[in-house]
């Protein structure tokens, strides 16, 4: 097994720069536009799961309006293999996820939980939330939203399709335990699944200036208070990224931050093997970080508008290989 040695830190500033009339919200259309700077993520690693297929090759973040934007650039096999992202921003949450929330209408049995029960993350991140995007064929995705409560709790979701990658999960899809909202606003989300470029197949060490040349993918944008923030203060969030199957129980070698080069799918075992389950994947077992660290700057009003801003610019730490 090999021990994560000590972290060098290298700093990607992506500072958003918005004009007089910069209070209106970016567009959602699976594009990265000008208001995302440098990346705050690039792939390492070339694709197992295909070319062109499904690869995660570099995020993008910024914020505005009291909302979170990112950008996931790459593509997404349209054969129910799930975009997952995960996200840690408040306390508590699950290093080490357990078999206890409840998906959605179809887990009755909770199949997803179980199957991620004993999956590892780096020792410096503890999921609270879990977003997954996925499509079956043709140009329909569907977005899945979970707040895991720390692994105690349950929480019913909702999901919504989206003709050709455009959707909206409304406050109303979701309800938490005692039947409120789990939303205070809707998240909008796009799958542009065109990229014809980016990382190649294979487990070598990716092409990170053509991952990050890359403009096409998934974009969503959700209120800071859905995740548990406090708008008026600088927040630290962190998220990680992972390409799976459709049954949730085996993990491409496609993550963000990205793993060493020449990884190879992680299956359900850490090494490839297929076990029923994710069980045995163990991001400590890889050198560097798998996850994102970013820096939200707290809101400011804008000169002449009640809105508020996050103008003073993004910087994201990301945690590079060791």
């Amino acid at each position: 097994m090999m021990i994560k040695r000590c972290a060098a830190l290298a700093a990607f500033a992506a500072i958003v720069s918005f004009g007089a009339y910069a209070s209106a919200d970016g567009v959602i259309d699976g594009q990265r536009g000008a208001n995302y700077g440098a990346a705050v993520g690039v792939q390492t690693v070339q694709t197992e799961f295909g070319d062109n297929f499904s690869e995660l090759d570099a995020a993008y973040a910024y914020c505005a309006n009291g909302r979170l934007y990112m950008m996931f650039t790459g593509n997404l096999e349209q054969n129910f293999n799930k975009m997952n992202i995960f996200f840690d921003t408040r306390t508590g949450g699950e290093n080490v996820m357990s078999s206890t929330p409840d998906y959605d209408f179809f887990d009755g049995n909770q199949w997803i939980s179980s199957n991620y029960g004993g999956h590892t993350f780096d020792s410096g991140f503890a999921a609270d939330y879990h977003m997954f995007a996925r499509s079956g064929g043709g140009d329909n995705y569907e977005v899945d939203w979970i707040d895991r409560l720390g692994g105690t709790s349950t929480i019913i979701n909702g999901n919504t399709g989206a003709a050709v990658g455009l959707g909206t999960i409304s406050t109303g899809s979701l309800a938490n335990n005692a039947g409120a909202s789990a939303l205070s606003k809707d998240i909008s989300f796009f799958f542009d699944n065109s990229n014809m470029a980016g990382v190649m197949g294979g487990t070598g060490a990716a092409d990170q200036a053509a991952a990050a040349a890359v403009t096409t993918g998934f974009e969503f944008s959700i209120d800071l208070a859905d995740l548990g923030l406090d708008a008026s203060v600088e927040n630290t969030i962190r998220v990680a990224a992972i390409i799976g199957n459709g049954n949730h129980n085996f993990h491409s070698n496609q993550t963000l931050g990205g793993l060493p080069a020449g990884t190879g799918n992680l299956g359900g075992d850490g090494a490839g093997g297929f076990i029923g389950d994710l069980s045995g994947i163990d991001f400590n077992n890889f050198s560097g970080d798998q996850f994102m660290t970013i820096e939200l700057p707290r809101h400011i009003p804008e000169p002449g508008s009640m809105a508020l801003l996050c103008v003073a610019g993004l910087t994201a730490l990301v945690r590079r290989r060791r």
